[in-house]
């Protein structure tokens, strides 16, 4: 097979690249010396050995303890925010709301009729029980894969929630529908969590 073509369809398979993009990088490692290529490849291993996910939240991340240092640090935080995916913990981080995290794994598509294996829903089930914080809040994008999620994950809680009297909420409106929470700022985001329902 081609190298050119056999590598870009390997880029094409990151999110949101097409074939003009994944033919861009192919092309700009083309032009790239040796020293390059190697600090490059070199850390795409170490990031696949030394990232691993945190067994409390499911972030993917460094540690050398049994959690990450986020998960270690607010410890004693009574609201746990449940997010589909890494890129939206790291804008809700910014907000610097007092807030443990719980990493989903995606979305439910409306259209599937089996939950995707990738998605968590036991595992934040048991933290939930485990932990028992004050409250939980939904953090999904304002898609209708979002949406679905939210109602979703908001009937599993209800049984747990009413037990443990655990107050369940969701983000206020002040972000835009059909938004991925990623593309948000952080004053956004803070706005939203005041305003939670």
């Amino acid at each position: 097979m081609d190298l050119i073509y056999k590598l870009t369809k390997l880029f094409r398979t990151f999110p949101g690249i097409g074939e003009r993009q994944a033919k861009r990088f192919v092309y700009f490692l083309l032009e790239q010396d040796e020293n390059k290529i190697k600090e490059l490849t070199a850390a795409i291993i170490e990031l696949k050995n030394d990232v691993k996910q945190c067994p409390s939240c499911f972030r993917f991340a460094q540690f050398r303890n049994d959690i990450c240092d986020l998960c270690f640090d607010r410890k004693n935080s009574k609201i746990l925010i449940v997010l589909e995916k890494d890129n939206d913990l790291e804008v809700f981080r910014k907000t610097n709301f007092d807030s443990k995290f719980f990493v989903l794994g995606g979305n439910i598509p409306v259209l599937e009729k089996e939950i995707p294996k990738n998605i968590k829903t036991a595992e934040l089930l048991e933290r939930i029980k485990k932990e028992q914080p004050e409250e939980v809040v939904l953090a999904f994008s304002l898609t209708p894969d979002g949406e679905h999620t939210e109602n979703y994950v908001k009937k599993l809680l209800t049984g747990t929630a009413k037990e443990k009297n655990i107050k369940v909420s969701t983000l206020g409106r002040g972000l835009s529908t059909g938004i991925e929470l990623e593309y948000s700022d952080s004053d956004t985001l803070t706005n939203a969590l005041q305003n939670r329902r």
